[in-house]
């Protein structure tokens, strides 16, 4: 069941799953908890998500008013919806998908550069991970005390940013021994 579902569908079944709220109110939850640092997820996504789930009914909606604003829907995972939730866990634990880096698209074209102007874009990608790397461990210090998934997702970045780092170390010394063999 889980084929043809999204990480996006998972991440509300979850968030619902503590607490029944609307659409806007999963946004502001993923907002707080910077959810889109750790998946990849858009705003209209939720909203258009939480109506299809509901549409499907795996999810049950309340419509509520308050004062003078307009109405909206507080979503809520039914039974229909935490089967969904237990295969989504399921589908995703164990079915690794292949996974590209926008970035390879720059590498593939590498040697129709100059080599001067190849160098200076390696060597900014090397800046650009060395970023990564710092608010890596300054994020990592912040989330400490937070739930065990968040430290966990938190501690993978860490890690594969750490091996970026050292891979593009690699790269732009072979990319400089290369290019002077070809000189």
């Amino acid at each position: 069941m889980g084929k043809g579902r999204s990480t996006i569908e998972l991440i509300i079944l979850g968030i619902l799953q503590e607490k029944s709220m609307s659409a806007y109110e999963v946004v502001q939850y993923m907002e707080v908890r910077q959810i889109e640092r750790l998946v990849k997820i858009s705003k209209p996504s939720v909203y258009k998500i939480c109506k299809r789930l509901y549409k499907e009914e795996y999810l049950t909606g309340k419509i509520v008013r308050e004062g003078e604003n307009p109405e909206k829907i507080i979503y809520s995972v039914n039974k229909k919806g935490q089967t969904l939730f237990l295969d989504l866990m399921q589908y995703f634990s164990g079915n690794i998908q292949p996974f590209f880096f926008d970035f390879n698209c720059f590498l593939w074209n590498i040697e129709k550069l100059e080599k001067k102007q190849a160098l200076e874009m390696l060597l900014s990608l090397k800046a650009e991970f060395k970023q990564w790397a710092h608010w890596i461990i300054v994020h990592e210090k912040e989330v400490q005390n937070a739930p065990f998934s968040v430290r966990m997702i938190v501690k993978q970045y860490r890690m594969t940013i750490h091996t970026m780092l050292d891979w593009i170390k690699e790269v732009v010394i072979e990319f400089k021994r290369n290019k002077i063999n070809q000189d």
